[in-house]
């Protein structure tokens, strides 16, 4: 039976909005992918991270992320993948970036990147992650009391947490989008692109040499 309070909701909620909107490598790779796709590419990496962090969340209950966290070969293994992914992904805008500051595409949001193409990113950079089954082992024991019924109450937890993730980061990429719209030069969409493209890169490094 699920035994969470209004109030513990609430607060598990507050804690994933204040992560949501803190700039990382989710909200950088969905507003990259709106820049290269639009906003339904968007949403579709949001959908990609989530699955991501259902896994995640669900290898947490099982014990595999609390097995990575105490294996650091298998955990530094995982989190240098993630960060190769991150800055492939940042030296690929940064390549497209030279081709719009070349007046090669007169529109900032030509779509280059495909639906799947985003979902694929989203997902794939959050399989890739270690830290987030690290979030997840440390969070959840603290909204699950040891009598609580543990997947329906993580279920819930997790529902919620999903729609945070699908409201947010969808507004945010909307919210860019829109104003790109308006952005025809190739020279300022050149130094969007490059914003991103470098952001990517600077969280894949990041990524690469953090701590456990």
């Amino acid at each position: 039976m699920v035994a969470l309070s209004w109030a513990e909701l609430g607060s598990f909620v507050a804690l994933c909005l204040i992560l949501a909107a803190t700039p990382g490598a989710n909200l950088t790779v969905v507003l990259h992918c709106a820049r290269q796709g639009g906003q339904r590419t968007a949403v579709a990496a949001t959908i990609g991270l989530t699955l991501g962090k259902i896994f995640w969340a669900t290898a947490s209950i099982l014990g595999l992320a609390a097995l990575l966290a105490s294996s650091r070969v298998a955990y530094d293994v995982l989190r240098l993948a993630g960060a190769a992914y991150l800055i492939w992904l940042g030296m690929q805008s940064l390549r497209s970036t030279r081709c719009r500051a070349a007046g090669r595409r007169s529109d900032g949001f030509a779509p280059t990147l495909s639906m799947l193409g985003g979902f694929r990113r989203g997902l794939v950079g959050d399989l890739l992650n270690p830290k987030v089954g690290i979030f997840y082992t440390t969070v959840f024991p603290q909204f699950i009391r040891p009598d609580d019924a543990v997947a329906p109450t993580a279920a819930v937890l997790l529902l919620a947490h999903a729609a945070v993730l699908l409201t947010w980061y969808p507004g945010m990429s909307f919210l860019l989008t829109r104003a790109g719209r308006r952005v025809r030069r190739p020279t300022l969409s050149a130094v969007l692109d490059g914003v991103m493209g470098s952001a990517l890169v600077v969280l894949g490094i990041r990524l690469a040499i953090a701590p456990l």
